[in-house]
């Protein structure tokens, strides 16, 4: 039985139970480590700036109030927490629906989510370890046999574009080369551009072969070596903490070239994947100009599982799981 319409989900009994057993035991997974949840509304009051990259895709008026439903948790809390608190808590929650304009036809508008958010004043090495940490017990806890916890950077093409001063809509261009893994699109981007040499060359090495740590090696023969310097040694430490701890069936791939969010992500990027799944059960990642863009100095990083993409995988793939709610 599927579990949701072309648009809005109608889950009948059994995907129901899974919603709710899933939900259940990653918010008790969350708050064990010391995450503490909020709920902000689902409609949103601010302004509505059309065009931007969170425009609601659901608007409606109450009165002569033009209002929306969230499109994403990480926005709305923001706000929320910009505008209540001076401090900020430095590990919250969230489990909700958010509504969102599909980009693949079997994608529903209404899709449930469960996510953390780390908050801090200061550069703190650990948060995104402790948040890459928490999403390698996602699978144990929601029973899948295994998956690839992906590793990417965004400043590893950011700072190269910002460096050679590339303008938003040649930035446009290279990102959406770079996610088809499509260098020769690249090139034709860049074609004229002062600095189509290095950037193409930089392309190149960032598509280099995937497979954990070694997949930063052929960057050091990047032009921008040395603009990456910090960048690679984090993906380093990362890849070194983590391996240790990766739970039985659970793969860590280090993807340089993960462009995805690119003008939201700040630094490390997480991904969560499995086989039989059409999109990442799961991502996140470091957004230090969000919260700076509210008026406060906070940095923040965090991740979302998509429970609804997990919901079909159930579905279409039961195989994949030891055990089903």
């Amino acid at each position: 039985m599927p579990t949701h319409t072309p648009h809005f989900p109608d889950l009948l009994f059994t995907p129901a139970t899974r919603l709710r057993a899933w939900e259940t035991a990653l918010m008790d997974l969350l708050r064990a480590e010391g995450y503490r949840e909020l709920h902000p509304s689902l409609i949103l009051r601010e302004p509505l700036e059309d065009g931007s990259v969170a425009t609601p895709y659901v608007q409606f008026f109450d009165g002569p109030e033009r209002v929306a439903l969230r499109s994403d948790f990480t926005l709305s809390l923001a706000r929320l927490l910009a505008s209540r608190f001076t401090e900020p808590p430095p590990r919250i929650c969230y489990a909700g629906a958010v509504f969102r304009r599909p980009t693949q036809p079997w994608e529903a508008v209404e899709r449930f989510e469960v996510g953390c958010e780390r908050l801090h004043l200061d550069r703190a090495d650990d948060a995104d370890l402790e948040l890459a940490r928490l999403l390698m017990a996602v699978p144990g806890v929601l029973g899948l046999k295994g998956g690839l916890l992906q590793l990417g950077h965004a400043a590893l093409l950011r700072k190269p574009l910002e460096a050679e001063g590339v303008s938003p809509a040649l930035k446009a261009a290279v990102v959406s080369a770079m996610s088809r893994r499509a260098p020769h699109r690249l090139k034709e981007a860049l074609k004229g551009h002062r600095a189509e040499a290095a950037l193409s060359l930089h392309a190149e090495l960032l598509l280099a072969d995937l497979d954990g740590a070694a997949s930063l090696a052929p960057l050091t023969r990047s032009p921008y070596a040395g603009l990456l310097e910090e960048e690679l040694a984090e993906l380093h430490r990362a890849a070194k903490a983590l391996t240790p701890l990766l739970p039985e069936g659970l793969t860590l791939r280090i993807d340089p070239a993960d462009v995805e969010g690119l003008d939201f992500y700040t630094g490390p990027t997480l991904r969560l994947w499995t086989e039989g799944a059409q999109a990442e059960l799961a991502s996140g990642g470091r957004y230090d100009r969000l919260y700076p863009d509210l008026g406060r100095p906070w940095r923040a990083a965090g991740f979302c599982v998509r429970l609804s993409r997990l919901l079909d995988l159930a579905d279409t793939r039961p195989d994949l799981f030891t055990e089903l709610p």
